[in-house]
């Protein structure tokens, strides 16, 4: 790599590469420039960095990271880089465009999320997973449900033994 805006841009992707939590490599063809704003304002809006690479380059820096997607760097490509898992965030506002627009230019092709790498037909679910918030109200839920269910019980017995006692007082046999 003789080219020193090469290494440049390759330290670059490396050092975001190294920061970002989750990531999602989407292909594109016959991009309009009014599009890639529309599409560049909505992830940012989320907090993602939308960016087009060189696909030699974004795939030096991925081996970097030890991940292999260079079945899917072919073509125009570009990356959008989040926090944490802010790609699945990025996949479901990617994936409403794609729904909307009849011809979308732009296609999902990969991604990564917390260090596992998703490569084409897998890709397309990133957008169907839930995002941490939703994972930790569904672990809640999972263990509160059994113990409401046992504090209901309870409750339920004690209610019980409670009725017994005051119709046998209203009948009349509490008074002696």
């Amino acid at each position: 790599m003789p080219n020193l805006v090469n290494q440049i841009l390759l330290a670059d992707l490396q050092r975001e590469f190294q920061k970002m939590g989750s990531c999602l490599v989407v292909s594109f063809d016959n991009l309009q420039p009014e599009q890639d704003i529309a599409i560049r304002g909505k992830l940012r809006e989320v907090g993602v960095r939308y960016r087009v690479v060189r696909n030699r380059l974004a795939s030096k820096a991925f081996s970097a990271l030890k991940l292999n997607l260079d079945p899917i760097l072919s073509g125009k490509c570009a990356i959008a880089i989040a926090e944490k898992e802010g790609a699945i965030t990025a996949a479901k506002v990617l994936r409403d465009y794609i729904k909307k627009s009849k011809a979308s230019p732009i296609q999902i092709v990969g991604g990564v999320i917390e260090g596992t790498p998703y490569l084409g037909a897998a890709a397309q679910s990133i957008a169907d997973l839930p995002d941490r918030f939703t994972v930790q109200t569904m672990i809640a839920q999972a263990v509160s449900g059994p113990a409401r269910s046992v504090a209901t019980l309870l409750n339920a017995v004690a209610g019980g033994v409670a009725r017994c006692i005051q119709a046998r007082v209203d009948k009349g046999g509490g008074a002696a």
